[in-house]
């Protein structure tokens, strides 16, 4: 059973800090792109850099990118004009120019102290991403952040399609009882995984969708990882 959060206790606004009662967690599942690693900007730019290649339109302010990002990627290309005869084409060029660049991407600010203070209360945390899991391993190593994580669940392939399954085999792998765990993200995929997944979800809007699109999850919506933190750690404070 899922705790209730605060948007459904008293109203769907994302904003409320206090915790009805404090939470308590085993173990945390982080999402990557967008959540730790603050990559939306430097996605639109890819995106614009790609997409003209293919006669595929650009995208021109950010509230437009949030409108139109979804998962799985390939239904955010459809979206967009991407084809089933050009996908892979298309999926593989805007790889090749992520990657061209993606070392000069910072992490969110408070990515590191929010790592670390989860590890301070002794709380194990997993990576669990629709990124491909050699870049994912080569990136948390780059960042310096690898063994903060007890395991890194990535995909093997570059499409991005759901990480629900991942996400399942380590709970049964780890013995981890899902209502003891909670996921940190910050898109409504990350809000379906979690539900497919059994466990609870804390939603940061500072990455790839917007705060009133993450609300109509249900889950908590935070404004940074401070305080996504701090209702993990039972410790958050209105805002």
């Amino acid at each position: 059973m899922q705790r209730p959060t605060d948007n459904q206790i008293s109203g769907a606004d994302g904003r409320q800090g206090v915790p009805a009662s404090r939470p308590s967690y085993r173990f945390v599942f982080w999402d990557w792109n967008g959540t730790l690693l603050d990559d939306r900007d430097y996605a639109i730019g890819v995106r614009n850099r790609v997409f003209p290649r293919f006669g595929l339109p650009r995208v021109d302010s950010l509230q437009e990118y949030h409108r139109q990002f979804t998962f799985p990627v390939r239904l955010y290309y459809e979206q967009a004009g991407v084809t089933d005869e050009n996908f892979v084409e298309v999926a593989n060029a805007w790889m090749a120019e992520y990657v061209r660049g993606c070392e000069e991407i910072p992490l969110h600010r408070g990515a590191r102290e929010a790592l670390e203070a989860i590890a301070r209360a002794r709380i194990p945390q997993a990576i669990l991403s629709a990124s491909q899991v050699d870049i994912l391993t080569k990136q948390l190593n780059q960042y310096g952040i690898r063994h903060c994580f007890q395991e890194v669940l990535g995909l093997d392939h570059i499409y991005a399609t759901s990480k629900e399954d991942l996400g399942k085999a380590c709970l049964k792998r780890l013995f981890l009882p899902p209502e003891d765990c909670v996921l940190l993200g910050d898109t409504l995929h990350d809000a379906q995984v979690a539900r497919e997944m059994g466990v609870d979800c804390i939603l940061v809007c500072q990455g790839h969708q917007s705060r009133e699109q993450l609300c109509r999850s249900g889950f908590h919506v935070c404004g940074s990882l401070e305080e996504a933190v701090g209702r993990v750690l039972g410790t958050s404070l209105e805002s």
